[in-house]
């Protein structure tokens, strides 16, 4: 049995710390109550003595249903599968000591059953595997019968060390995403949050690298997800409030968590955070090389221009023919062949130059080609990964393609058009 200590209380006093055979044989004696409360590292909160578990052996998977053999089956003069799988079962359930089954008595139910049983109940001998480490999860500690308990099942099995490695990084991945997402939703400080964390993966058997990256993984899962909750749509683009995020990533530094956020993320945020300002701050004019006049110029950048053109293509369709030389350079030629032509819009970049949004007006000033119009002409504003297109009542849709900072200028065109229709 566990060496660990069982922490036990009476009316919210702790009276004691024992180990798990002590507190039994104290409560055989009526020395500890049923009502008191008990806890141990890794549990979430003190439970009664009432529902301690039992040192009687408790299989972590259902027994099966029974069921008669197939027609298969008694032709082959075999009993079903799920006699297998019932003797198996029966034979874990009456093991308290431990959950191993020896060779012989996996030879001793082939031969009485007419069949391998590891070999032909494998898959579900699996999922018992999985239900067991499983269980053992779930109170959020491996104590050291639940680990031997799981060495025997994977020897009983017939799974090797990698395959049993395999199960485990798989049940841990999905216990340790509900477990985190848990704990972090809990309204506690958040160094008492790290220390629940910890526990998720305290004992777990599984190399400290696999279950370092699983719970990286699914920090990062409740990150992105918490991310998304920070992000708003406002004017057709991500904006978020730049105090409400570092009051989440001081949270996250309070509970020592290393995060590392890649480049499109971290630059996803920092675009977010400075349209969050730009929607919510008067748009300010900045400097232009145009003689505006009376005009406010409050955007300019180099862009290059893009027009959809109707290009139409020439197109050339032969069957079968043949070719005949009749006498030096006389040919004779047989076959079918047609000439199609297609027409079709074709987004082409057609120029390079300033791009100016004044109060008034949307100005592009341009090498081969330069245009304005009445910011009163704008029906929308279509924002793409690296342009934005401009939808107009009359002209024709014009595309104006970004190095960067396309979702800003969406914006600040969108304010200027509200207020020049205004």
């Amino acid at each position: 049995m566990s060496a660990e200590l069982i922490h036990i209380a009476r009316a919210g006093v702790e009276i004691g710390a024992w180990a798990l055979d002590e507190v039994r044989a104290k409560m055989a004696s009526g020395e500890l109550l049923p009502s008191d409360n008990y806890w141990k590292p890794g549990m979430a909160a003190w439970l009664t003595l009432a529902v301690l578990p039992d040192s009687v052996r408790v299989l972590p998977f259902p027994r099966p249903a029974e069921k008669g053999a197939n027609l298969l089956d008694g032709m082959l003069g075999r009993q079903s599968y799920q006699a297998g799988l019932l003797a198996v079962w029966d034979k874990l359930s009456k093991m308290p000591a431990q959950c191993l089954i020896s060779d012989d008595d996996w030879l001793a139910l082939g031969e009485k059953l007419g069949y391998d049983v590891r070999k032909r109940c494998r898959d579900d001998l699996i999922k018992w595997y999985r239900q067991a480490f499983e269980s053992y999860l779930s109170d959020r500690y491996f104590d050291p019968l639940e680990k031997a308990d799981l060495g025997s099942l994977a020897r009983s099995f017939g799974l090797d060390a990698p395959a049993a490695e395999a199960i485990h990084g798989e049940a841990f991945a999905s216990y340790c995403r509900i477990g985190m997402l848990t704990v972090l939703l809990r309204d506690i400080p958040p160094q008492q949050k790290r220390e629940q964390i910890d526990l998720l993966g305290k004992e777990v058997p599984l190399s400290d690298v696999k279950i370092k990256e699983t719970m990286g993984e699914a920090f990062r899962s409740y990150f992105d997800q918490h991310l998304k909750t920070l992000m708003q749509q406002e004017d057709g683009g991500e904006v978020m409030d730049p105090a409400a995020f570092a009051a989440f990533m001081d949270v996250i530094k309070q509970m020592d968590i290393n995060l590392h956020l890649d480049e499109e993320s971290q630059t996803r945020i920092e675009s977010a955070q400075r349209l969050w300002a730009l929607c919510r701050t008067p748009l300010r004019e900045v400097s232009c090389e145009l003689d505006l006049g009376n005009e406010g110029c409050f955007f300019t950048q180099q862009v290059e221009l893009g027009l959809n053109r109707r290009v139409t293509t020439r197109r050339s369709y032969g069957g079968f023919g043949t070719s005949i030389k009749i006498w030096g350079p006389l040919r004779y030629r047989a076959g079918s062949y047609d000439v199609e032509r297609q027409t079709e819009q074709r987004l082409e970049k057609i120029d390079t130059g300033t791009l100016v949004f004044t109060s008034k007006r949307v100005i592009f000033t341009g090498s081969i080609k330069s245009f304005n119009f009445k910011l009163t002409k704008v029906l929308d504003v279509t924002v793409y990964t690296d342009a934005i297109e401009i939808d107009r009542d009359t002209g024709g849709d014009v595309i104006f393609f970004f190095s960067s900072g396309q979702d800003e200028a969406a914006v600040i065109l969108r304010r200027l058009v509200r207020q020049a229709k205004d």
